[in-house]
């Protein structure tokens, strides 16, 4: 491309978004809240959280689409910065000065194992007792850039442990089924798991008095242009108790 074409290209680039931004300014104008709303989850929360928001959502507001990318957070929280989607739903904090952040529901990481681990029946386990019960256990976890990785790591870094063993695997399900293999133990948000303890497919294990708690945040760049569909959202998720909404 030409100096002239990379400078036109710009441009147009420039006056494409100007014309989207337009277009939904004036939609706002009318009675009905419409458009579409580019929204980045991390993967605890878009594949086990963002559904049922989004089906509770349509109820009150059935023209407004959506299109949905689902990474780890630190994708979504890349796509956030430079502006190329309109909200990111991402787990554990995020700290950007480019960015608004708000909490919009509370998780608890469980510490989860198989029906076969020797540790099924115990119920919990003493903070001491962690080395001596899964010092050779193998330890699934999520990869670099995952919050679930990021808090499980914070966590075993707390109770002074170091797993000798560790897989790696990048979906949460992929790491569900693991576990219900006894292939290894691992740590995940109490909202990806209610289907599997219900069935008892996956048993908990509580460290005693040690809870290991955490946020789901909003984000989104400061200086995006917000349609009254994105404000809509907005303050569906982060106005009221979303617990009721996921039962």
């Amino acid at each position: 491309m030409t100096q002239a074409g990379v400078t036109l290209y710009g441009y147009a680039k420039e006056i494409l978004e100007l014309h989207r931004v337009a277009k939904r300014a004036v939609s706002d104008l009318v009675e009905r809240v419409v458009g579409n709303i580019n929204i980045g989850a991390s993967f605890t929360v878009g594949e086990y959280v963002l559904p049922r928001l989004l089906a509770a959502f349509s109820k009150e507001f059935p023209d407004v689409k959506f299109s949905v990318y689902i990474g780890n957070t630190e994708f979504v929280h890349e796509r956030t910065r430079e502006n190329s989607i309109d909200i990111g739903l991402v787990e554990g904090m995020v700290d950007d000065p480019h960015l608004t952040i708000g909490k919009f529901l509370d998780d608890e990481m469980v510490l989860v194992i198989s029906p076969q681990h020797p540790l099924a029946g115990a119920g919990y386990i003493e903070p001491d007792q962690v080395a001596q019960w899964l010092g050779d256990a193998v330890f699934v976890i999520r990869e670099e850039g995952s919050g679930t990785r990021l808090t499980m790591e914070n966590v075993l870094r707390k109770l002074n442990f170091e797993p000798s063993h560790i897989i790696t695997l990048g979906s949460t399900q992929a790491i569900k089924e693991a576990v219900e293999a006894n292939l290894g133990v691992s740590m995940l948000s109490k909202w990806t798991l209610r289907k599997e303890l219900q069935l008892g497919s996956i048993k908990p294990v509580r460290i005693k008095d040690f809870s290991v708690n955490r946020g789901f945040y909003l984000i989104q760049h400061r200086e995006k242009f917000q349609s009254r569909a994105c404000a809509e959202f907005c303050r569906f998720v982060l106005d009221q108790d979303l617990a009721a909404v996921l039962r």
